[in-house]
């Protein structure tokens, strides 16, 4: 069985690789991901003219959320395609075509211009490339977002070595080309069932569900994208603290924020191909947060020496936070429980990922100025950010919230659709999906017991009748059960059975 599923996600992995559709999302999402990070990190834009990163940030964040809320609001999601994707089109040869005489002219008001124009057309841009990876199939996303990370990382550290303009004209139009290539009829791509907008499915272009199950609550979502500006605005905060003096020993390779890029793309990449049948979003989740709290802890206890290791550190783990949440979004934005477009999956969660940023960034240099004339300690500024870590994972974004926003079913080869042919020609669903879950979880027989009286709302007591066992082991299976499916209550759990077959 093991080996099976082992063979199918390299096969899996082989055919993504294969395919020049893969390397035409990639390069064109690293290239857009670059311009971001060149726009927050040209030394000529923040030292000179200072300008600070958050007038780049918050403007493409509020651009985003308009668009979301245009696009949920407007009935014709075709036509807004073309007009969404004309107006960044427009803006993108705006910046291309100004960049050069703003930053040469040195003027404050053009550059801060050119910062917010920047930041909207990017961020359009990376909403128009998320609706791509929606109208791809769910699987396609784990190889391609984190080899796009990687390349990202390679794109920004030739720039930054070279020191050049060049870039800041060719990223943003290459981006913009290459994502007409790739949503162009003629390139072959596979589309995802029901992930174009143009479908012809009235119920689909209205972003209703049609299997019958019951909705997603959007307060589900709602805290999936508050963990995103919390999580983005933890990350750049630390970016703009003071180094303590350490010297970064990864400064020859663009330094430990660009390295954590490439350390997580390459991690996740690995288990993408090795695991990418049974992959399970929950994992990369359970190690993100300690990765983060670790980084945050060196900063109380040894920031001064270990700077270099705890940027490293929260870098690596957000930057693994961050894949994981495109990949559920991309994952919402295909399932048809969620009564949302993709447009507005893209631009709540882009808005989302700046606004963090720009807060972030705000606030760093308002600490870093504190810490700078001693009014601020950096210990107190890790200890703070520890608490706010632990509290979004255990009331913003449990595990059991997250393993309910990453149903397995959605990473399917085949989106899940063989599921739920079972489940219909089993005539139980119940038990079909209680059977996936014992397969994918790894649970034992008396666990997979456990776990389908569970599911239909069985007590304790009910569990000791029916399978005649004592109490402790009754309480031992079922804290087992919770634990392999990290769930915290039986509701949690029978949200997440019905995320594998409608009910």
């Amino acid at each position: 069985m093991r080996e099976t599923i082992a063979r199918e996600s390299l096969e899996d992995a082989l055919g993504a690789f294969r395919s020049l559709d893969f390397y035409v999302v990639m390069f064109g999402l690293a290239l857009c991901r670059a311009w971001i990070v060149l726009c927050l990190s040209a030394p000529f834009v923040v030292s000179e003219i200072g300008v600070s990163d958050w007038l780049f940030l918050i403007p493409g964040a509020l651009s985003t959320l308009a668009a979301a809320f245009v696009a949920y609001r407007v009935a014709q999601r075709a036509r807004f395609d073309r007009r969404f994707k004309a107006i960044t089109g427009a803006m993108v040869g705006v910046c291309v075509l100004g960049s050069p005489v703003v930053v040469l002219g040195q003027s404050t008001i053009g550059m801060v211009a050119f910062m917010v124009l920047s930041g909207v057309a990017s961020s359009c841009l990376q909403v128009l490339w998320g609706v791509g990876f929606a109208r791809r199939k769910a699987s396609f996303s784990l190889y391609c977002y984190p080899s796009s990370a990687i390349v990202t990382a390679v794109l920004v550290a030739i720039v930054l070595f070279e020191g050049g303009l060049l870039a800041f004209c060719l990223y943003p139009i290459a981006s913009f080309l290459l994502l007409l290539v790739s949503t162009s009829k003629s390139t072959g791509v596979e589309l995802a069932d029901g992930g174009d907008t143009a479908s012809g499915d009235p119920a689909i272009e209205r972003g209703e569900s049609t299997s019958g199950r019951k909705p997603l609550p959007y307060h589900v979502i709602g805290r999936l994208l508050v963990s995103i500006v919390i999580f983005s605005f933890l990350c750049r905060m630390y970016d703009a603290l003071p180094s303590g003096g350490a010297v970064d020993p990864l400064s020859a390779i663009g330094g430990s924020s660009l390295f954590a890029l490439v350390v997580t793309g390459a991690l996740f990449l690995v288990f993408s191909v090795l695991l990418g049948r049974v992959f399970n979003p929950l994992f990369g989740y359970r190690i993100a947060l300690p990765l983060m709290a670790l980084g945050m802890a060196i900063v109380s206890l040894f920031f001064s020496d270990h700077w270099y290791l705890s940027i490293l550190l929260i870098g690596v783990g957000y930057e693994l936070f961050d894949t994981l949440t495109w990949i559920l979004l991309v994952a919402l934005a295909q399932n048809q429980q969620v009564r949302l477009s993709q447009y507005v999956i893209f631009g709540l969660g882009t808005a989302a990922t700046m606004l963090g940023m720009g807060i972030g960034y705000f606030a760093g240099g308002t600490v870093r100025e504190s810490i700078v004339y001693g009014s601020l300690q950096v210990s107190s500024i890790g200890i703070v950010s520890v608490m706010v870590l632990v509290v979004t994972a255990f009331l913003v974004l449990p595990e059991g919230t997250f393993a309910q926003l990453a149903g397995r079913r959605l990473f399917d080869r085949d989106g899940g659709k063989a599921i739920v042919r079972e489940a219909d020609a089993a005539g139980n669903p119940l038990e079909t999906g209680c059977d996936a879950i014992a397969d994918e979880y790894r649970l034992t027989p008396r666990e997979k017991d456990v776990l389908l009286l569970l599911a239909r709302g069985r007590t304790l007591a009910i569990i000791m009748r029916d399978l005649g066992i004592a109490k402790g082991t009754a309480q031992t299976h079922i804290e087992n059960v919770y634990h392999k499916l990290g769930v915290h209550k039986q509701q949690e759990l029978i949200d997440l059975v019905e995320s594998y077959v409608g009910i």
